[in-house]
C-alpha cells in the first residue's frame, strides 16, 4: 500500500471524530472518538496554532485537530 493509500485510510479512520488522550473520560459512543494510543508510532498530535517542524518524514502520520480535539485531516508526511 502507497503512502497516499495510507494516508487516506487514517483520514478516513479519524476524520470528524474526537481524539482521545489517555485516561480522558468521555461520554461520546466509540463511533465517535479514537484513542491517541492506537496512533501509528511516530506520529504526531497538532492543534490549532501549534508549532511544528517542516522536516519530511514519511512514516510519520501527522494528525490536525480542532480546539477540542475533533481530528479535521491527518496524513503522512
Amino acid at each position: 500500500m502507497s503512502r497516499q493509500q495510507d494516508s487516506e485510510e487514517w483520514e478516513n479512520k479519524l476524520k470528524g471524530k474526537t481524539l482521545l488522550l489517555d485516561d480522558t473520560e468521555t461520554t461520546l459512543g466509540a463511533e465517535e472518538v479514537f484513542w491517541a494510543r492506537d496512533l501509528p508510532a511516530g506520529h504526531r498530535i497538532l492543534p490549532p496554532g501549534s508549532i511544528q517542524t517542516r522536516d519530511y518524514r514519511p512514516d510519520r502520520l501527522n494528525v490536525f485537530v480542532t480546539e477540542d480535539y475533533k481530528v479535521e485531516r491527518a496524513y503522512f508526511a
